[in-house]
């Protein structure tokens, strides 16, 4: 299809396409600049949420530690259904920093298909215009 533009249209393209090397990259691909949305935001929660859940397994296995080696009695059951607690909430907390992660790949997915659905239409366009310019 490009053999069948005009040089006029073709010659324009071509400048668009070199002012767009310029500009940022996705996966070595020229990107517009409205077509890249930082996500650093969202990894910061994953992470965080992540990092979290480390700590309250951390505490976990100090309560343990200290509620067995203490000279303060304590009852099995209270220590088990301690440890019980916060291992369901660095679960919760660790699937939380998933859905994060998850989020930030479907955002991935949508700009992909926007940057598609731009270039479709672009060249959509270019096939009109040059469909007009022949009748």
């Amino acid at each position: 299809m490009p053999d069948s533009f005009d040089s006029e249209s073709s010659g324009t393209a071509t400048a668009e396409r070199r002012d767009h090397i310029d500009g940022p990259h996705l996966s070595g691909v020229a990107v517009r600049e409205r077509d890249v949305e930082p996500v650093k935001g969202i990894r910061a929660i994953a992470v965080l949420f992540r990092g979290m859940a480390i700590l309250l397994l951390l505490l976990m296995a100090l309560q343990v530690v200290f509620g067995v080696t203490s000279t303060v009695p304590i009852s099995p059951g209270v220590l088990i259904a301690d440890a019980v607690r916060l291992i369901i909430f660095a679960g919760l907390l660790w699937g939380g920093g998933d859905l994060a992660v998850l989020l930030v790949k479907s955002h991935y997915d949508v700009r992909a298909t926007k940057i598609l659905v731009a270039r479709i239409e672009y060249l959509l366009q270019q096939q009109v215009e040059h469909d007009a310019g022949v009748h």
